[in-house]
């Protein structure tokens, strides 16, 4: 892994964490000394996750996480919508011991809302066997971290999501794709719903 690779990893990593919140400044400087690296990989790697709509440049002012807006959500969840259950339906035949337990440890972690809901998603949609697939949902989960931040701890989708995980998971275990597609429907809706309204009164 190239230093470029190692610092846009890094910082994909803060986005899905949801460490980054929507308007910061990731200086250049502040980024190499915390990473421990020069500037010159730095200013690649934001150009990179800038490239893929995680982050965007001012002039004169540099890179910023986006702030959350209307249209944002409706395109994240849009594209979150058409892909995911490609990837679930996929995958439901496939999902190994370990695939099952993985999404099951997610839901008992403690980390951080927005890590554990692209953990679990990440270990249903593996066994699809699709790389490209699950890279671009990963981009998707990164830009959608901050808006998942947003509906469990101050929407109160907290509850309402944990409950839609475990249901998911368990028609998982059970083989059963209309029911998994249907409730991952179900989950992706509610959430856009919730964000849209809040963010429309906002």
């Amino acid at each position: 892994m190239s230093t470029v690779d190692r610092v846009q990893h890094e910082l994909m990593g803060e986005l899905l964490r949801g460490e980054l919140a929507p308007g910061l400044r990731l200086g250049q400087d502040e980024v190499a000394d915390r990473l421990g690296v020069s500037k010159i990989p730095v200013r690649e790697a934001l150009q990179r996750l800038a490239a893929l709509g995680l982050l965007r440049f001012e002039t004169n002012r540099g890179a910023f996480v986006p702030r959350l807006t209307v249209a944002d959500a409706v395109e994240n969840y849009a594209l979150r919508r058409a892909l995911e259950p490609k990837l679930l339906e996929r995958a439901v035949d496939r999902l190994s011991v370990v695939d099952l337990a993985e999404a099951e440890q997610a839901l008992d972690d403690d980390a951080g809302t927005a890590d554990t809901n692209w953990r679990f998603h990440r270990a249903l949609y593996r066994a699809a066997d699709w790389r490209r697939g699950l890279a671009m949902v990963e981009i998707l989960h990164a830009a959608v971290a901050p808006y998942v931040v947003l509906y469990t701890d101050a929407l109160g989708g907290a509850d309402d999501s944990d409950d839609e995980h475990a249901r998911l998971l368990d028609a998982c275990r059970r083989r059963d794709a209309p029911a998994a597609l249907g409730l991952l429907h179900i989950h992706l809706e509610r959430a856009e719903r919730t964000l849209v309204a809040s963010l429309e009164v906002g």
